[in-house]
């Protein structure tokens, strides 16, 4: 509704994982960095950590988008709840396997096949599992951590990649054999002012605006209120623009954020 009024080609601040649109922090880029050495590596289990909005998401679709689907098979499980065998039958059906029994040793055996074949195929295979707070059970973690021991003598046939809320890493540091396992580990942290600066003029910027549309003490205010969360930022930022183009406002201002 208000794209043509600021200029804009896309809606800057829409609430969807964009790649197009992510913002590198410095704790983005150095998470970024330690991850992607992780999975090109292969170096097992590896967990990402940080509140409800704070680009978690979209930050690993940035990795496995760079990653070639000739040498990398990647399973992805969102939400995961159920039993021990509904986690197995998910990770085969994701890996283009249909599940050949009920019993957690037949699928167990199913799925080290699955993974040798990869390997002989040169190519890695990867488990995400978003929003893993949600397992709600100690033993589902450990028939995780045992997915690790499908490995050779130099390599881990699966790399895992946990991702979830602040508690994950509590839940995860209270299963010292599994904590043990993890090879890096990373909270990402929300932005400070400045970062919450340069990421608004950032997807404005890449919605095709030629010039700032957001007043320095509206993003004052802006940060102030949305915490530094990005998806609060997004929220905020995405109203003020449609209250600004319905009031004929050159800049969004300190009045106009307060009024959002």
């Amino acid at each position: 509704m208000y794209l043509d009024y600021w200029q804009l080609k896309r809606k800057p601040f829409e609430n969807t994982p964009d790649p197009d649109f992510f913002y590198f922090s410095p704790e983005h880029e150095e998470a970024y960095i330690r991850f992607k050495y992780a999975i090109l590596e292969s170096k097992g289990a590896i967990l990402l950590t940080g509140d409800y909005g704070c680009g978690k998401t979209t930050l690993v679709r940035l990795l496995v988008a760079e990653l070639d689907p000739e040498f990398y098979q990647v399973a992805i499980i969102n939400h995961p709840r159920g039993e021990i065998t509904d986690l197995l039958k998910s990770l085969l059906v994701d890996l283009e396997e249909q599940p050949e029994a009920d019993s957690i040793d037949l699928l167990e055996r199913q799925l080290g096949e699955k993974l040798l074949r990869n390997f002989e195929e040169d190519k890695t295979t990867l488990l995400i599992i978003d929003e893993a707070q949600l397992i709600n059970k100690d033993a589902i973690f450990e028939e995780i951590r045992l997915l690790l021991n499908f490995n050779l003598n130099d390599r881990f046939l699966i790399n895992l990649f946990l991702i979830g809320q602040p508690e994950l890493r509590d839940r995860i540091n209270n299963l010292p054999q599994f904590e043990q396992r993890i090879f890096c580990k990373f909270h990402l942290r929300v932005l400070n002012h400045a970062e919450t600066t340069k990421y608004i003029n950032h997807r404005i910027s890449i919605a095709g605006a030629t010039h700032t549309l957001f007043s320095p003490e509206a993003i004052s205010l802006i940060h102030k209120n949305s915490f530094g969360t990005p998806r609060r930022i997004n929220n905020i930022c995405d109203l003020a623009l449609l209250f600004g183009s319905t009031r004929n406002a050159q800049i969004i201002t300190k009045e106009i954020i307060q009024e959002v």
